[in-house]
């Protein structure tokens, strides 16, 4: 796979999500959506991912030979950030719990179902690139085995991402109709909880890899 191809179809995704990303995170700071806010740091998380994908794709252009090492770096870096994002998180959620505001449901559901056909138009050309890279050539695998590591993983996240949309949308869809006010910052805490599992997941594979690194 020509690693300019991969570079056009990143920098597509990145800025697609972080427009969404903007526009959740402020409706759902002016609707006192919790569920919407996560949602809206979630959908940063995997931009941060597909932004770390795209800074070693760039260096393993530059530097032939290093990528290995520049995808380990990176990917440790990231699950660092995604780490304290998920304890925000988790601590504002917790907060609302104990002091509640009014929900604008209406808005926080449009701006949600766009999030997640946003979220869903990434899971399609991400997986386009990840599935393209499945066939290529022995030599090519093992040069960029990494780097398709570092793409399953921002893929994998986008498709978690995606399924906290949907269950934001469960979590204001109930709210508004049954009344049950207390799933959304229960949703943001979820979400909050994916983000980190995902970082810890993360740090040690970035960790072993790094470790093996300075064994050779």
């Amino acid at each position: 796979m020509d690693n300019k191809v991969l570079k056009k179809r990143t920098i597509a995704v990145i800025v697609i999500t972080l427009i969404t990303m903007f526009a959740e995170i402020f409706y759902g700071i002016t609707t006192h959506s919790m569920a919407l806010t996560a949602d809206g740091f979630h959908m940063g998380t995997h931009a941060l991912a597909l932004c770390i994908t795209l800074a070693v794709c760039l260096l393993a252009i530059k530097f032939q030979g290093k990528d290995e090492k520049f995808n380990a770096l990176g990917g440790y870096t990231s699950a660092i950030l995604l780490g304290f994002t998920s304890i925000a998180i988790i601590w504002e959620s917790v907060e609302r719990f104990f002091k509640p505001l009014s929900i604008s449901f209406t808005d926080a559901i449009i701006v949600a179902v766009i999030g997640l056909v946003v979220n869903l138009i990434c899971v399609l050309v991400m997986g386009g690139v990840h599935h393209h890279h499945g066939h290529s050539h022995c030599r090519e695998h093992q040069e960029y085995e990494h780097e398709n590591l570092n793409y399953k993983a921002a893929y994998l996240h986008i498709l978690a991402d995606a399924f906290t949309s949907i269950l934001a949308i469960g979590a204001l869809l109930l709210g508004k109709y049954c009344g049950f006010v207390f799933l959304d910052p229960a949703i943001g805490i979820l979400g909050g909880i994916i983000i980190a599992k995902w970082a810890i997941g993360l740090i040690k594979s970035s960790s072993l890899i790094l470790l093996d690194f300075e064994q050779h």
